[in-house]
């Protein structure tokens, strides 16, 4: 799918001749500079990776567990020292890990994301081009496509999945939604087993923004048979995947199969004021000033609300990291550490107030950016970072390709396996850019590479210009917009989004 760094360079070379700019890529992996010259402290992956030459011979397969909460932005990790989260648990766990802070969503918005990630083809390949709901009555995850769980289920792994799912389509007669909801719009639903492509645990829920009263269907259940329970969603779950691991009797899953598990939780996705209040006791006293401390801020028009709810997002965040530590804490008592692959990501971030705009579906990297850390000790360094262009479709391949499974990717992937990086390999090839997509305001394209983010408008819009480019060394905030400062460099950087949008298949223009 992607363009590599070498082949890229050849044409950014020529729209950049005789111009005083930087190099559009880097030709080795480093950290770019975060916007605090503490943050983080970590050696580049190429620093003493292990770089075996040759394929392990009959290679234990590996644990799986996916650890994802929703709309947590790449910056809300304590150790990167930019948003003044807490999040000692994350902290420690990017000492044992690879961070990859270029990692982008794609495309911003939950059901996009996730089909992506379970694919590891683009939405407009799957038909997933926006949230499922009941007024989209045909965007849902096909029963044909081939997911990541049904190669999984193939190679002997039992698979659970533990949270919300937002891939199923709400159907008539709808569900009871929720007091929260009161648009008239369904987005909750049971998902039938043939939908749920081989996953054999399943406590699970379509899309239900009832954070203090969650409620899931499990792996037998009908349709009318789902239960609340009265506790925060996040500490429901992984009390859930923490029986799933210990696995008492055999009761959860085949002990004689390597498992692979996804945690998915709706936290800190809004309603954000729906945390419990021992998270928020550690913001006790903190202004708006004080948390949102980004310099492109502004708390007006659509960012308005971020200065009440900023708070909650980061007391939700510091919740999350208490559960991710409780995770991290079973897989070392159970002894399964130094056999699991853990991932710990999440599907878009929020603006909260950045460029006065909430939420996700924006070209920024407050959504774009998200965080992305991996652990298998003695496979993938640890306590390092490499600037690898992570796009989602790319997470399926590469997770196929880390577990063993590099035959068995299906031929209609678009997305790149990457896990000969993430292993050591310093001569795999490596993208020049990750894709940005969206549907928001007549829809937009471009691309993110290793200093600049290129945005194209399809229609022109009453308050934004038609093409948007940033130089992201320069400008980390993205408050300047250089397209026509630069317009060789805007023209490169089109040509190869036109390049990308016609290779899988996308009919923007």
């Amino acid at each position: 799918m992607s363009t590599t760094r070498r082949q890229f360079l050849r044409t950014a070379a020529l729209a950049t001749a005789g111009a005083a700019a930087t190099p559009l890529l880097r030709t080795h992996a480093a950290q770019p500079p975060l916007t605090n010259p503490k943050s983080p402290i970590l050696p580049s992956a190429s620093d003493s990776l292990p770089n075996p030459k040759s394929p392990i011979q009959n290679p234990k397969s590996p644990n799986l567990l996916f650890f994802f909460p929703d709309q947590m932005r790449r910056h809300a990790m304590g150790f990167t020292h930019e948003d003044p989260v807490i999040t000692p648990h994350i902290d420690r766990f990017a000492t044992q890990s690879l961070y990859l802070p270029q990692t982008t969503a794609t495309f911003p918005v939950c059901t996009p994301w996730r089909g992506m990630m379970m694919t590891g083809r683009f939405p407009t390949a799957t038909g997933l081009i926006n949230n499922c709901n009941s007024t989209r009555p045909n965007l849902y995850l096909r029963r044909e496509e081939r997911c990541i769980t049904d190669v999984l289920h193939d190679a002997g792994y039992h698979i659970g999945y533990i949270g919300k799912w937002h891939l199923t389509r709400p159907r008539a007669p709808y569900l009871p939604q929720g007091p929260g909801r009161t648009d008239g719009i369904a987005w909750d639903e049971f998902t039938p087993p043939e939908d749920r492509h081989h996953i054999d645990h399943w406590h699970a829920y379509n899309a239900y923004d009832e954070h203090l009263a969650p409620r899931y269907w499990d792996t037998h259940s009908s349709r009318d048979a789902h239960r609340t329970y009265d506790e925060w969603s996040p500490q429901h779950e992984t009390d859930r995947a923490i029986a799933y691991l210990e696995n008492t009797a055999g009761k959860h899953r085949d002990p004689a199969k390597p498992f692979a598990l996804w945690l998915s939780m709706n936290p800190p996705h809004p309603p954000y004021n729906q945390v419990p209040g021992r998270y928020r006791d550690h913001y006790k006293g903190k202004t708006a000033a004080d948390l949102l401390r980004r310099p492109n801020v502004r708390l007006e028009a659509a960012g308005k609300p971020a200065a009440t709810a900023v708070a909650d997002y980061f007391a939700a965040i510091t919740g999350v990291d208490e559960q991710f530590g409780r995770i991290l804490a079973t897989l070392d008592r159970l002894k399964l550490s130094d056999d699991t692959i853990v991932v710990f990501t999440s599907d878009h971030g929020d603006m909260m107030g950045s460029h006065a705009l909430m939420g996700k579906p924006h070209p920024y990297d407050e959504a774009l950016n998200t965080p992305f850390l991996i652990r298998w000790p003695g496979r993938i360094k640890a306590a390092a970072t490499d600037d690898l262009l992570l796009s989602a479709p790319d997470l399926m391949p590469t997770l196929l390709g880390l577990m063993h499974l590099r035959a068995q990717i299906p031929p209609q992937v678009q997305g790149a396996d990457h896990s000969p990086i993430l292993l050591g390999h310093d001569s795999a090839p490596r993208p020049a850019y990750a894709p940005y997509m969206d549907s928001t305001a007549g829809g937009h394209r471009g691309l993110r590479t290793h200093t600049h983010t290129l945005c194209l408008a399809k229609q022109n819009h009453p308050t934004e210009p038609p093409v948007r480019l940033y130089d992201n060394r320069t400008d980390p905030y993205q408050l300047r917009n250089i397209a026509t400062e630069t317009p060789a460099l805007v023209a490169t950087l089109t040509a190869e989004t036109r390049r990308w949008l016609a290779r899988v298949g996308d009919p923007w223009t």
